[in-house]
């Protein structure tokens, strides 16, 4: 499942702002992160052997192929060299020019008063991305201990993006897992026999299988907005079976068995189990007409969901709870 969608998958394509986005993506990144470093070591950033190491990590970040464009410390105090003479000063001299208030003091933004740690400001490129954002940032960390230094911190809207990603992914298995074990005990109590509720449980697993395999086929984006979709459908198709099951012991009662039982419960309980279903998945359909692509993809995975739910409850579960498992003898 894709659930780290890049940033470009929650505008529409050939609108002036996704156009803008994917401009300002290829020309130096669309996606901030910040990384703040320090010695390993722990000396201070300050002398002359850090500042060479400092270029080398801000040419290895540069070379990632996920970064788009850095500004650090190295870039600041190269911009301030550029002044006539400015080699006779030393880089602490630099430093604390510019951290005075007619420039801004502009240096505290890149290094601390103590001179032991330093920001690195990068815009990341959303655009071909093929990893999770959370796997970027650990490459990232590595470009780090690489040259020299530790990552003492990396944030940034980027970094809370791939973890927003990572709890999503959490959610979407955990929550199927405890609806599934909810729905476990009540199939066991509607159905009050083994094969009724492994009937149940089958057809609703279905739900999900075929939810989720067809949006990770397809690739479709699940963001914080459409993830709640397969728990929605879920919640519908439990609905659906528990009345179903009931219609089933109904005709029980009268005399029924078997898959007559099951065929007349079917025939009390369809109505309501489509046109419940359709209307819930008609209000949620609205969300196609959105010009939000997440809540359209919310309103459509939705209506994927009730289609699925529909079938498994008329069709899957009949023929799992009461279609005859015996077989026919020829004789000769």
């Amino acid at each position: 499942l894709d659930t780290d969608p890049s940033l470009l998958e929650y505008f529409k394509p050939h609108r002036p702002l996704r156009e803008g986005l994917e401009y300002v993506d290829r020309n130096g990144g669309s996606n901030p992160l910040t990384l703040v470093v320090a010695e390993a070591d722990g000396r201070p950033l300050n002398h002359k052997d850090a500042y060479k190491d400092l270029w080398t990590l801000q040419t290895a970040l540069e070379e990632h192929k996920g970064v788009g464009t850095v500004v650090s410390l190295p870039l600041l105090v190269a911009e301030g060299r550029r002044r006539p003479l400015s080699f006779l000063v030393s880089t602490e001299h630099i430093l604390k020019t510019l951290d005075e208030p007619k420039y801004g003091r502009v240096a505290r933004t890149f290094i601390t008063p103590d001179r032991m740690q330093a920001a690195f400001y990068l815009r990341m490129v959303e655009r071909d991305r093929t990893r999770p954002r959370a796997e970027v940032v650990d490459n990232l960390r590595a470009v780090v201990r690489r040259s020299g230094f530790k990552t003492v911190l990396a944030g940034g809207i980027y970094r809370l993006e791939g973890d927003l990603a990572a709890l999503v992914a959490s959610s979407v298995t955990t929550g199927l897992l405890w609806l599934m074990l909810l729905f476990t005990i009540i199939a066991v109590i509607v159905a009050r026999s083994i094969r009724g509720a492994a009937a149940m449980i089958v057809s609703l697993s279905l739900v999900p299988l075929c939810m989720l395999g067809g949006v990770g086929l397809l690739r479709v984006p699940v963001d914080i907005i459409s993830a709640p979709a397969t728990n929605i459908c879920i919640g519908m198709a439990i609905d659906s079976m528990v009345h179903l099951m009931f219609g089933v012991r109904r005709a029980e009662r009268d005399g029924k068995e078997g898959w007559s039982a099951w065929i007349a419960g079917r025939e009390e309980q369809w109505r309501g189990i489509v046109y419940s279903d359709v209307i819930i998945a008609a209000g949620f359909a609205i969300f196609v007409l959105s010009d939000f692509p997440p809540t359209q993809r919310f309103g459509l995975v939705v209506v994927f969901g009730t289609i699925i739910d529909i079938l498994g409850n008329l069709f899957v579960l009949p023929l799992l709870g009461g279609a005859s498992l015996k077989r026919s003898r020829i004789h000769t």
